[in-house]
């Protein structure tokens, strides 16, 4: 095997601990996305039967979910801090990624140890670390995708939801009774937020909280001025339908601004493209028609080091013109 080829105690050294860190991360990563809800749902079972005679009351609502005190999350936590491994709670959250952050982070790190042993398996560190940088990330970039196409489509159904809760207001619910209304008119992902809204405060938290928790859930700017408008009239009073009608066109405005400033954009976006897939198209059509031309490329030791460095320019140059053409609203 090429892992036996490696030359430099250095390099072998890496392989060990590579191979220690992977069997590692497997482990935990099985224990749990495999094993542990085995055993809670055992477990739930046991007290269910145990328990049937008698009801107890619980406490089925929590402002704070409590950590997982596993061996990656008190490493993770004493590398980067609390305050990182909330934010990534939050994040998963937000994303509908129902994941505890040793989950996730086990995942991330079993990825990159694959890449890691993938590259060494071939007696090239230098593309096991690429490889590895990527499979490792590769689960953040689906975090973030996902997050942000949850709150596309929230923030473009906002405009209907405020509408809906204004007109139910005006025929005489309460605006409980309206957030039910609509969870059953509109599609998720606002429907579904409501729906948990609703029966939060059924459950006995209070409506402001249970807004409160929805706007931790979901990553939108619009929803904060909903539930900044929903407390302010609870502790201050006024015409909350009215109120809802001008957040509806508020984010209504918003997102027509938005779409200008993508048509704008839209020149630069694509200008980032072409510059970015043409020197790769061009490598590949050279590949196809002249093997010859591009061999050394993958024969001599510095080509591999300029083709790492051109794929490095180009993504830097991407990221950059994307960086440029990026306006917040």
């Amino acid at each position: 095997m090429g892992f036996l080829k490696l030359n430099t105690n250095s390099e072998y050294a890496l392989a060990l601990v590579a191979v220690f860190v992977g069997i590692f991360l497997l482990a935990s990563g099985l224990f749990h996305l495999v094993l542990r809800p085995l055993l809670w749902k055992r477990d739930l079972n046991r007290r269910l039967l145990g328990h049937r005679a008698r009801v107890q009351r619980v406490q089925i609502l929590k402002a704070v979910v409590q950590a997982d005190k596993s061996v990656v999350l008190l490493f993770v936590e004493r590398l980067v801090g609390w305050g990182k491994i909330e934010n990534l709670r939050r994040k998963l959250l937000q994303a509908d990624i129902f994941w505890t952050p040793a989950t996730f982070l086990s995942v991330c790190g079993i990825l990159a140890s694959v890449g890691l042993m993938a590259g060494l398996l071939r007696d090239k560190l230098l593309v096991g670390l690429v490889l590895a940088a990527a499979l490792g990330w590769a689960p953040v970039f689906y975090l973030n995708l996902k997050r942000n196409q949850k709150t596309k489509k929230f923030e473009t159904q906002m405009p209907e939801g405020m509408e809906l809760l204004a007109r139910s207001l005006r025929a005489g619910h309460t605006l409980p009774s309206a957030i039910d209304l609509g969870s059953r008119e509109i599609a998720a992902p606002l429907g579904t937020e409501m729906k948990v809204v609703y029966e939060e405060q059924r459950l006995g938290l209070s409506l402001q909280n249970a807004l409160q928790r929805m706007g931790e859930r979901v990553d939108s700017q619009d929803l904060q001025y909903f539930i900044t408008a929903v407390t302010l009239q609870a502790e201050t009073g006024g015409n909350l339908a009215e109120v809802m009608e001008n957040i509806g066109y508020l984010i209504r405005e918003r997102l027509k601004l938005k779409g200008k400033i993508k048509a704008i954009t839209a020149e630069g976006r694509f200008s980032a493209l072409i510059l970015s897939l043409l020197p790769v198209g061009l490598f590949v059509v050279l590949l196809y028609l002249n093997p010859k031309y591009v061999q050394p490329f993958f024969e001599e030791p510095v080509g591999a080091k300029m083709l790492a460095a051109g794929g490095l320019g180009i993504l830097t140059g991407y990221l950059w013109m994307q960086r440029l053409i990026k306006i917040k609203v």
